[in-house]
């Protein structure tokens, strides 16, 4: 069997990704801020254990 590893698609750093997936703006905002949220509470999180 072969593995397709073919790239067709490159999202941008500063894209928004649930966008580019096709939710509609309002709802691509509001996921985009909570997963930002997300991401700083566990970079915050692993600061702590680095302590």
């Amino acid at each position: 069997m072969k593995i397709d590893t073919e790239i067709r698609h490159v999202t941008k750093a500063d894209a928004d990704l649930f966008l580019e997936l096709g939710f509609p703006p309002e709802e691509a905002r509001r996921l985009h801020l909570a997963s930002q949220q997300k991401i700083n509470e566990i970079k915050l999180l692993r600061e702590l254990e680095n302590e």
